[in-house]
Parts: C-alpha cells; sequence; structure tokens
C-alpha cells in the first residue's frame, strides 16, 4: 500500500494514478460539498477538464471562498499536480459574478495553469450539470447528455464524464492535497454556525463533533433555548434537519457538513434565503482538542459496505489514527479518528470516542481567544 507521508511537489508528480487514487481512498476523502459521492472513484477515470466548483450557493456560507484565500498555495500546488498526475488539460473554476473579487488572486496569477470563468449568482450553479453548462455556454458539445446508452442498449443518464469533465468542490479539493503533500487523513470539516439571531462562527470543526456542543462554543444558551429552535444541517436550500428541537436528541459533523443553521422551531428553512451573514474577522477557529466526544460512522450514503473497524471499546485512539479499514467490495473509504480518547462503543456502525478534550468552559474561553487574536 502507498505510504501516506509528507512529499515536494516532485514527489507528488512522481505519484502513480493508481497510487495517487488510493491514496485518497485511504484518507476517507468524499464529496464534501454535497451528496458526498466517494472522490476517489471519480479520478479511477480522469477526464481532460477539472472543474473547480466555488460557487458557494447557500445564502449565508462564507467557509469555501475562506478557504480558497487562506490555502491559495496549496491549490496552485495541487493543480500543477493534478495535470501530471492524470493528464489534465484544463483546470476551470467556476465562480459566482458576486464573488470575483474574491478570486482576483487567481485571475492575476493564473499562467496558463487555470482558468476562472465567472457564472449566475444562482444557487442551481452549484449542480454539476448546470455549472458546466453555464462555463460552457458556448460549446454545447461540452454539455453533459440527458441520457447515454449502455451496451446492452439500455440507458443511464448522463455524467460529467461523459462530456470529458470531472466536478469536484474546493474543500474536497484541499483535502486531496493534505493526504499527498502532508499525509494528512480526513478528520475535519470547514462549516459555518449561523441563523437570524446568531453571529456567524467559522469553525475547522472534528468529524463526529455534537451540533449540540457546537452551539454551546458559539454562545448559544442551549437550555435556556430548549425546544424553541430548530438546527439545519446545510442552509436555507440544500439541507436535512439536524436537531428538529433543540435539546431533544443530537446532530453531528459529517464529510458533507457545511453548516448549521440555527432557526426558530416550526420555520421553514426557505423563509432564510435572503439572509445576510457578515465574515468574522478572525476568520475560522480550530475546535480541534476542543470537543468533549465524537461519532464517527463506518460507511455512507454511497457506501454498499462500511470500512473494517480497526479499534473495540476500551481502546484509546490518537488524533489522527486510523480506525476503520476500507472494505474491498463496492465503495469504501478509511476512517480516521478526530480526536484522542477512548472508543466508548461501536454500534450501527458508529464508533463513538470521548474524553480526551478540555472541560466545555475552558474550551469556549480558548476558542473565544483564539478568535480574538
Amino acid at each position: 500500500m502507498v505510504e501516506m507521508k509528507e512529499r515536494t511537489l516532485d514527489e507528488v508528480k512522481a505519484l502513480s494514478r493508481e497510487d495517487a487514487v488510493e491514496l485518497m481512498r485511504q484518507a476517507g476523502i468524499v464529496g464534501a460539498g454535497g451528496g458526498g459521492f466517494p472522490t476517489y472513484f471519480k479520478w479511477k477515470n480522469p477526464q481532460p477538464n477539472l472543474i473547480v466548483n466555488c460557487t458557494e450557493s447557500e445564502p449565508g456560507y462564507w467557509a469555501d471562498k475562506m478557504v480558497h484565500r487562506e490555502y491559495f498555495d496549496r491549490f496552485i500546488e495541487l493543480f500543477e499536480a493534478m495535470k501530471t498526475i492524470f493528464g489534465v488539460e484544463r483546470v476551470i473554476m467556476g465562480v459566482h459574478f458576486k464573488d470575483e473579487e474574491w478570486f482576483g488572486r487567481y485571475k492575476e496569477e493564473a499562467n496558463g495553469l487555470y482558468d476562472v470563468s465567472l457564472v449566475p449568482d444562482k444557487y442551481s450553479m452549484g449542480e454539476e450539470k448546470t455549472l458546466i453548462k453555464n462555463i460552457f455556454s458556448d460549446d454545447k458539445g461540452k454539455w453533459v447528455p440527458r441520457r447515454v446508452e449502455m451496451p446492452d442498449g439500455s440507458k443511464r443518464p448522463g455524467l460529467p464524464l461523459d462530456a470529458g469533465h470531472i466536478v469536484n468542490n474546493s474543500e474536497t479539493l484541499l483535502n486531496i492535497y493534505n493526504v499527498w503533500f502532508l499525509g494528512k487523513p480526513v478528520t475535519t470539516k470547514f462549516l459555518q454556525i449561523f441563523g437570524p439571531d446568531l453571529e456567524l462562527k467559522l469553525y475547522e470543526a472534528p468529524l463526529g463533533s455534537s451540533a449540540t456542543e457546537l452551539l454551546k462554543l458559539s454562545g448559544v444558551d442551549v437550555e435556556a433555548e430548549a425546544g424553541k429552535l430548530s438546527v439545519i444541517d446545510g442552509g436555507p436550500y440544500l439541507n436535512e434537519m439536524g436537531i428538529e428541537s433543540l435539546g431533544e436528541g443530537d446532530a453531528y459533523v459529517r464529510r458533507t457538513t457545511n453548516g448549521f443553521l440555527v432557526i426558530p422551531k416550526g420555520v421553514a428553512s426557505k423563509e432564510y434565503a435572503k439572509i445576510k451573514t457578515k465574515l468574522p474577522e478572525e476568520g475560522f477557529v480550530s475546535l480541534v482538542g476542543k470537543v468533549s466526544g465524537v461519532s464517527l460512522p463506518l460507511g455512507g450514503r454511497f457506501f454498499k459496505k462500511p470500512a473494517v473497524a480497526l479499534v473495540a471499546p476500551g481502546d484509546e485512539v490518537e488524533y489522527e489514527q486510523k480506525i476503520g479499514e476500507p472494505h474491498d467490495e463496492g465503495f469504501s473509504v478509511g476512517v480516521w479518528s478526530s480526536m484522542t480518547g477512548t472508543v466508548s462503543s461501536i454500534e450501527e456502525d458508529i464508533v463513538e470516542i470521548s474524553g480526551g478534550a478540555m472541560p466545555l468552559e475552558e474550551a469556549k474561553a480558548e476558542t473565544e481567544a483564539e478568535a480574538a487574536r
């Protein structure tokens, strides 16, 4: 098996396609912006065009734009490496007109390595086929076909690869950089916590973190607001119910969690389609080591078989320790501990880890201090 370790740009370029794809699989990389499709499977069949979906379409979101601003140099190195490893001919960044200024540095320093394509400020740009259609508005030959005929005579819906494209979102690509260049698996998620009565916070949160605990760290008085609020996993448009009634049950940070929208209980999320949020001056605040426990699934929406657990209840684990080995059957990716602590249970293919974190009040104080810095 290819080793997960730090690599220089030249060493990354020297990776075989098979090893580069296997690193994605082992690191646990899935689509971070939507359905969570396993990223390694897309790159088993490289295409000439890499479309970078930079269209953070949910109202109130800032995390993807901040990822590009804070990790600009990493994206540039990654694009160069992907051209060498996979033979990518064009890297095209799909960016909303309203966000043109945010990506100004990309336009200034492209040097033929990538293109920036401005697309309408519409929520629908987050959908792969729509984004491709707008990027190639003058070339219908590069649009995704509606149907593709199979060898047996049946038909299936067209996919980006049928038109020569692979679409990845920003954080997914950053996760690829992290494993290729830094040897780091996926253990955290960039997300926002916001609401009509809640100041927006940007966090790098451990996967499996409790939404209730993150709200407490964000300053929400959960006890006082119990039964009054709902927590939406997502934004006003694309979402799932996280916690229908705050204080009853919980939700957890998944690989696809982009935000927790906190709204009055019983109000439809689309009522906040015009929500305005202010970018926090401190940018991302890391919550690694500041949560009391995590719940990490070994499987996922597209996985026929969950990863094989490498730990048992009572085991002590370290941050970034591998706790799940990809299954050989069907889609499956590696699972890594997002905190240091003790495995408290493994039930229904969910590994629960607890302990090892500072007390809530101390964590909250440190988080506020880091934000102030």
